[in-house]
């Protein structure tokens, strides 16, 4: 019988619980020899995926999924959320990302706080989940999950009252393990700080696996009376939108409905925007309609963090990268 939604989850479910694997933690452990010879069956799975086998591939990876296969539940979530292999289904790529997390599979761990975060409802549920996964994997150097809560701390996200030095800790630590959006955020964040201040930040970041994560503030006496986490200046138009990170926010429209939403978000989310040139330009390819544009953005999570926000607020909205 074939399985599907919350029937394949009982099921995978039992058979990690009777494998000894615990919904809390992973404490699955497998024989050398048997994963290597599991890592041979992923690839061949994914090689007949590619070669348009897809019913083929997809019965390989469930087969090690039913085993309580980390790696397979993995690619399984892949198919699901891309819609390889079936119907396209966030709900079911959701249900293998957070197995193969309990598992410890890094990579499904973090897409899943990365989905719940920026793609999700804002629910209390799902952000708490999120940040829980990205404290884990902080705690254990990773430097994507270092980042993310770095920003989170500094700004002080989904009402949580901002941590500076514990912000700028965390940034400074992803940026020292060379991850490239940390590397500028951290240059940012560190002209907006007193050198006492800099050091206890880094003095967390460092000490990070013994100090971990509560929320106490952190040197908040250091700053000076007014501090902001952000510069509340407008950017300058850049020379050349697409050269830039940038938010698309509406479809193609007309030049005067682009204007009425432009003054709308600056009225009603002007706390998303702040700091970002908005601009409502004509759009290519398509004569007497506009579009609205916001930025320049520093990186990709910051645009699509911004992005969700606006979401959130009604509107339609698309992180661009440069190109």
């Amino acid at each position: 019988m074939k399985l599907t939604g919350k029937w394949m989850f009982s099921a995978l479910l039992a058979v990690f619980l009777m494998a000894g694997v615990t919904t809390g933690a992973a404490t699955w452990a497998q024989d050398p020899q048997q994963s290597s010879a599991d890592d041979r069956v992923i690839e061949d799975a994914l090689n007949a995926i590619r070669n348009q086998e897809t019913e083929k591939g997809m019965g390989m990876l469930q087969g090690l999924a039913d085993q309580a296969n980390s790696e397979a539940l993995f690619h399984l979530a892949e198919m699901s959320r891309l819609g390889v292999g079936g119907k396209q289904s966030m709900t079911v790529a959701i249900m293998y990302y957070r197995l193969a997390g309990k598992l410890g599979n890094e990579k499904a761990a973090m897409k899943l706080a990365n989905i719940l975060y920026f793609d999700g409802e804002g629910t209390p549920t799902e952000i708490s989940e999120a940040l829980a996964i990205w404290q884990t994997y902080a705690l254990q150097d990773n430097a994507e999950a270092l980042y993310l809560l770095g920003l989170i701390y500094w700004n002080g996200e989904n009402g949580r009252t901002p941590d500076p030095l514990r912000g700028y800790g965390l940034i400074w630590r992803a940026a020292a393990r060379g991850y490239n959006d940390a590397i500028q955020s951290e240059l940012t964040m560190r002209a907006q700080l007193p050198g006492d201040a800099r050091a206890v930040g880094q003095a967390y970041g460092e000490r990070l696996a013994q100090l971990g994560f509560t929320d106490e503030l952190i040197g908040m006496d250091l700053l000076v009376e007014g501090w902001q986490p952000d510069e509340k200046t407008a950017a300058e138009k850049p020379d050349d939108w697409t050269a830039v990170w940038r938010l698309e926010v509406g479809f193609a429209m007309r030049e005067d409905d682009a204007n009425t939403m432009l003054a709308q978000i600056k009225r009603d989310h002007g706390e998303v925007i702040v700091g970002l040139f908005g601009e409502v330009v004509e759009a290519p390819n398509r004569i007497g309609r506009y579009r609205l544009l916001f930025g320049p953005v520093d990186s990709l999570h910051s645009a699509v963090n911004l992005c969700v926000s606006l979401k959130r607020g009604g509107f339609d909205c698309f992180a661009k990268p440069p190109t």
